[in-house]
């Protein structure tokens, strides 16, 4: 990893900063103290580890004084081939991480975090104040992020994360048999567990013992009220058994009473439901016999034509009747002339003038003789008997005429109805006034069958609808389904006879009777037991409760005694894990502090599980201190330290080296081997140096001047 790009706003002594990189070894540098070295360097490790949404005191010294406005950093670096831009804005509280090779975007601080540990191997400004970058001055402070620089080690070494260490793990530990020891070699105004229940027994053991000695005082009482609850236990669970048995009797009884009325109703609706089709089917049945009448298809239309063929069937009776009667007249009238000849004879022109020509010679004779008077009045007589039969015969041949003439009209009329009887007959494509009165009796008595059929239909329905009715007949089978669900085998056997049932309810009374005595009786003893203060069972409890303490307190001690044993058995592990770490480092830095010190030095050791150094020196004759050797010594050991630290810790990501000019003790030959390592180390890990002078220009593959 190389940062390519630093911006700055509102930074310090910085209004606007921003500069550009390159991989190499880079110079920043400017002609005074106080330019601006130290503000930039603050400003990268700020741009790379500072939470702008952090509420932690101390952020805004790195805004500009009097700008009103917090500061904003702006850092470009590259990592793993592709490129990175982390902006941080102090005022708004915002910050981003973005790879444009990626197209992605990070913006929590937990995400960034995270990818900034993939990026550069770590997250923690602490752990990278005290590896990669030295400061002028501080070059042996590393002891300020001993925790992290072990840490580190520790997951290198182990391939497991920083949040996972063994050191970690201790800690904890040490942490929870503090709080479960706390308060056990001195007060304390929170004890912990182990003195709290210790605390707890102890008391519980006085409370018992006070418990003990009236317990015995009311112990006649509590052997009685047990014998008696005992007793009354039994006689309750008989009771509950006697009075559950008849229960489910009665139970089973109405479920089957329900049962059977259900069974009723549905053999009852279902009946319904049967003679409903059966009618349904026998008025299709009859509605298609009445289709099958040729010419009676239309009930109203064929009953109107029977209507008029019975008026014309009764006025042709009427009229034939007539016309019998009134030839029975005629031939009587007939019989009567052909009978009555004297009538004929008398009714004739002779008789006529044999009358007028006798009264005339009688009365004209009169004149002569008396005697013709008697003739005349015979001729008269004649005469008006000729006249009499005249007429009578005149009116009989008139009546006989108009019979005749009768007939003839009423036969004409009889004519006329059978034509339009006949008409009639073929509307209804029938052949004979028979044959319609047998389809008129067909189609009468089917339709007789279908009014039937219907008026039983709305009788069984009862102003319901077929649809309603086997609604019922399906909630009646659901019910009745339900029901027979409910009347499990349990109920089935439960069933009693009269007999038992009447035994077993004269039980239940006898039960009840005896439970009644039995709570008496316990009542007594309660309120013999209610004076004292205490029973067996209170010292049952606090034995059970000390029992329960006790055994408390040996698992909180047996915890502790745990923790204690993987505590120092964690201690013990990672201190042999970091052994092989502590080799890699001590080898890493006696290589490194040879070529600084030009071979004078060769031997280092490190005390394990500590950043606790020692330089075998040949002119003492034994190992020292670091610190006891001069200042330029020193600082060259705790440079070859901390890139030791950097090559163990960041093998894969290589952040860049920040160097605030830690080579002011460096004699010239030995600044001048380190120089050339550095420009050997530079092929691989960019290298920032801050400085007030030009003696690294040579080395330098990039110049950054501060104004």
């Amino acid at each position: 990893m190389f940062l390519k790009r630093v911006g700055l706003e509102n930074f310090k002594r910085f209004k606007k900063l921003d500069r550009e990189l390159s991989p190499g070894i880079n110079v920043v540098k400017g002609p005074l103290n106080e330019i601006g070295k130290s503000t930039l360097l603050d400003g990268m490790v700020a741009a790379l580890f500072e939470n702008p949404k952090s509420t932690r005191k101390g952020l805004e010294r790195y805004s500009t004084w009097g700008s009103g406005h917090g500061c904003k950093t702006v850092i470009e670096f590259e990592a793993e081939g592709k490129r990175y831009v982390l902006e941080k804005d102090f005022d708004m509280k915002t910050m981003q991480l973005a790879s444009p090779d990626e197209g992605m975007e990070w913006n929590t601080p937990k995400e960034i975090a995270k990818r900034l540990r993939e990026l550069l191997g770590t997250d923690s400004a602490t752990l990278f104040l005290a590896t990669c970058c030295v400061r002028q001055g501080e070059v042996s402070d590393i002891s300020s992020g001993e925790k992290e620089i072990g840490e580190s080690l520790e997951g290198k070494v182990t391939g497991g994360p920083e949040e996972a260490v063994a050191s970690q793990v201790i800690e904890k530990l040490d942490r929870q048999i503090g709080v479960l020891v706390k308060g056990l070699e001195r007060l304390a105004k929170s004890p912990g567990r182990i003195a709290y229940l210790t605390q707890e027994a102890q008391k519980l053991q006085q409370e018992l013992a006070e418990v003990a000695r009236e317990v015995t005082e009311v112990e006649g009482h509590k052997l009685e009220l047990i014998e008696v609850s005992n007793e009354l236990s039994q006689a309750e669970v008989k009771l509950g058994d006697a009075e559950a048995l008849l229960e489910k009797n009665r139970r089973r009884q109405e479920i089957e009473e329900r049962i059977n009325k259900l069974e009723k109703e549905y053999e009852k609706i279902d009946t319904l439901i049967r003679d409903i089709e059966s009618l349904q089917k026998q008025i299709q049945e009859t509605e298609s016999a009445l289709q099958t009448i040729e010419g009676f298809d239309d009930f109203q239309r064929a009953l109107e034509f029977g209507n008029q063929l019975r008026e014309f069937e009764a006025k042709r009776e009427n009229i034939s009747g007539d016309i019998t009667e009134r030839k029975q007249e005629l031939e009587s009238a007939l019989e009567y002339l052909k009978r009555n000849k004297l009538l004929k004879g008398l009714a004739s022109s002779t008789s006529l003038v044999i009358g007028v020509a006798v009264s005339i010679a009688g009365f004209l004779g009169m004149f002569v003789n008396m005697a013709s008077l008697a003739a005349g009045v015979i001729g008269l007589l004649f005469l008006l008997g000729a006249m009499w039969a005249r007429s009578s015969l005149i009116r009989q041949k008139t009546r006989i005429s108009e019979l005749q003439e009768r007939i003839k009209q009423m036969e004409e009329a009889v004519g006329e109805v059978v034509e339009q009887e006949r008409t009639i007959l073929s509307q209804v494509r029938c052949a004979s006034l028979e044959e319609f009165r047998q389809k008129e009796g067909k189609q009468g008595e089917l339709v007789k069958q279908k009014e039937a059929s219907q008026n039983q239909l709305l009788g069984r329905l009862g102003g319901q609808t077929l649809n309603q009715v086997e609604q019922q007949r399906r909630k009646t089978a659901r019910m009745l389904a339900e029901e027979r669900e409910r009347f499990t085998d349990d109920l089935r056997n439960t069933k009693l006879s009269p007999e038992e049932y009447v035994r077993r309810e004269k039980e239940v009374e006898n039960l009840r009777t005896k439970k009644d005595d039995l709570r008496n009786r316990k009542l007594e003893c309660e309120v013999g037991i209610q004076k004292a203060r205490f029973d067996a069972e209170d010292q049952a409890q606090r034995e059970e409760m000390l029992d329960a303490s006790m055994r408390a307190l040996d698992r909180e001690q047996w915890r502790v005694q745990v923790y204690q044993l993987a505590r120092d058995f964690i201690s013990r592990a990672r201190a042999e894990t970091l052994l092989s770490a502590t080799d890699v480092l001590q080898a890493e830095i006696q290589r490194n502090f040879e070529v600084f010190t030009n071979g004078k030095y060769r031997k280092v050791r490190i005390i394990e599980g500590a950043l606790d150094f020692s330089i075998y020196s040949e002119e003492k004759g034994g190992w020292t201190k670091p610190e006891e050797l001069s200042g330029g010594v020193v600082d060259e050991f705790y440079l070859a330290c901390r890139l030791a630290l950097v090559r163990l810790i960041y093998s894969k990501t290589q952040p860049p080296l920040v160097l605030d000019d830690p080579f002011v003790n460096f004699d010239e030959p030995r600044l001048a081997r380190t120089l050339e390592y550095l420009g050997q180390l530079s092929q691989e890990q960019q290298i920032i140096i801050f400085t007030l002078r030009e003696v690294y220009d040579n080395i330098a593959d990039k110049v950054i001047d501060l104004p």
